[in-house]
């Protein structure tokens, strides 16, 4: 049996395990969508998982235009592809990607906004995106605005080179656009993490504790307050106690004059994590629950015809040359 005869045979048994795999995670995606209810930000239960539903709030006196549509954007992705070809068919193979912002915020009129990290999310999207084909030997006459996006994100970049070939070497690109716009409806399942940082308490200086204690044994009333076996006669160390709540007390400053600001507070983050489901979507919830179904079906379904074949195929191969 030759190379080729035993490649693809493999490859399919492969393809097909894989495809079993994934349809069952997709599978569940769908059924965790199905089972949660949608909530609100302000009002929804952090540390769990959560779906919520916002419109993208855009950067302020940030305006995004897409690098290939050129289109207002709250939010863009360009994914990168080369061009497979092969004995019998050629297909689009997606190589890499990177976003306009790491994480976008999104608002549902409760009061809170949520903060998500686009990075590690399954992005299921509606509408039509913009992509734009070029070959790696003509990459000096990209347009400006890609080029220059992609300049600006090559950190992001894992395996595109950004680089012109040889005639003779050269490989056909295509980069596809998609863009959320500025209010955009955009739905969320993923572990909610808090948005709330709790202030750090500051050490207790020495002047404080000090002015508390003084404080405390001039007062009859404080020696009162901070006699917690109240035997009427305050301890050394129930004195030392009190000066220390007072000390705390005394020694927060006033909070600064803040400027008044309708901006709602941060109440959810999300970002990947290791074994749940996290979905970024534009689509409505049914929608969505039928495609993941749809695509859970034909590779749970799939997965093992592809699978069988290919061992049908090698099985007859080696009993047969």
């Amino acid at each position: 049996m030759n190379i080729v005869g035993f490649y693809m045979p493999s490859l399919m048994i492969g393809s097909g395990v894989y495809w079993f795999i994934t349809g069952f995670r997709t599978l569940k995606s769908s059924r965790t969508i199905q089972n949660i209810p949608t909530s609100r930000i302000s009002t929804g239960a952090v540390g769990t998982h959560v779906e919520v539903k916002g419109r993208v709030l855009p950067e302020a006196d940030k305006v995004l235009k897409g690098p290939i549509s050129g289109k207002t954007c709250a939010f863009y992705s360009v994914e990168i592809q080369i061009l497979v070809e092969t004995s019998k068919n050629s297909h689009w193979k997606t190589i890499d990607h990177f976003y306009s912002n790491p994480e976008i915020l999104l608002d549902d009129n409760s009061g809170a906004v949520a903060k998500v990290f686009v990075a590690g999310a399954t992005i299921q999207r509606k509408g039509i995106s913009r992509d734009f084909e070029i070959s790696s030997k003509d990459f000096s006459r990209m347009p400006g605005e890609l080029n220059q996006a992609i300049r600006q994100n090559v950190d992001q970049l894992q395996n595109f080179k950004f680089k012109d070939t040889s005639w003779v070497f050269h490989q056909q690109h295509r980069f596809v656009e998609w863009c959320f716009a500025p209010k955009e409806e955009v739905y969320v399942l993923g572990f909610a993490e808090s948005g709330i940082k709790q202030p750090k308490r500051k050490k207790l200086s020495f002047d404080h504790f000090m002015k508390a204690k003084k404080s405390i044994e001039a007062d009859p009333a404080l020696q009162n307050r901070f006699d917690n076996n109240q035997d009427g006669f305050l301890g050394a160390e129930e004195l030392e106690l009190g000066a220390k709540i007072m000390g705390h007390g005394l020694q927060v400053e006033s909070p600064p004059v803040q400027e008044k600001t309708d901006a709602p507070k941060i109440k959810m983050v999300f970002r990947k994590r290791k074994g749940v489901p996290y979905i970024l979507s534009n689509m409505k919830e049914e929608d969505l629950v039928k495609r993941l179904s749809w695509k859970a079906a034909l590779k749970v379904w799939g997965g093992p015809v592809v699978a069988i074949a290919g061992a049908t195929y090698l099985f007859y191969m080696q009993y047969n040359f």
